[in-house]
């Protein structure tokens, strides 16, 4: 017969993990996006203090999945967001994105949520061009180019990360039909005053 006793106890603690698990993804989530809008508000002493925010409970979340590994898929959409955002405060504050290597995560973690930085890239050019800063934007442009032609480098042959390079992909395009917009109605106007 079981011993029911300490199965009980041992399956309580395993839903109690789990439990803890999703809501710390989700708390990471939340964080990023705090990080994320900020980036693009420019209030990068907000961004800071919330990004220091969702490091300490990012490690608590991978301290967790180190001890109970059978958790990794709850926790790999916040793992994905914190790349992202992480990804984004870094390219706005240096230039850059980080290796997999200072963020921690594993490489299909890792390319999933640095596929996800295109949209923020893009939403930010879309900023830049409503403050008129068509140079900016055209970083931006070529930021999110250079991001689809290094995923495609990678030859991702799982669906999932096809999909994502597809989209870093679209995103491309989109700001680039923007800047056409932006720069052919601007000179269009400029003609007719």
């Amino acid at each position: 017969m079981l011993h029911t006793k300490t199965l009980y106890e041992e399956l309580r603690r395993y839903e109690q993990v789990k439990d803890e698990v999703v809501q710390t993804s989700i708390k990471v989530a939340r964080l990023s996006k705090a990080v994320v809008y900020s980036v693009i508000r420019r209030d990068m002493a907000a961004a800071e203090k919330a990004l220091h925010d969702m490091e300490e409970v990012v490690a608590k979340l991978k301290k967790m999945i180190e001890e109970w590994p059978m958790f990794y898929g709850n926790a790999a959409t916040g793992l994905q967001e914190y790349v992202e955002a992480y990804s984004l405060y870094l390219f706005a504050k240096e230039g850059r994105l980080p290796s997999r290597e200072e963020l921690g995560v594993d490489v299909y973690t890792y390319l999933m949520g640095v596929a996800d930085v295109a949209g923020e890239l893009g939403r930010s050019a879309t900023e830049e061009l409503l403050r008129k800063n068509v140079e900016a934007a055209r970083r931006l442009k070529e930021a999110v180019e250079s991001l689809y032609l290094d995923l495609l480098s990678l030859e991702p042959r799982d669906y999932e990360l096809r999909k994502k390079a597809d989209y870093v992909g679209s995103q491309a395009n989109w700001v680039s039909e923007k800047l056409f917009y932006a720069t052919t109605c601007r000179q269009t106007s400029e003609e007719f005053k």
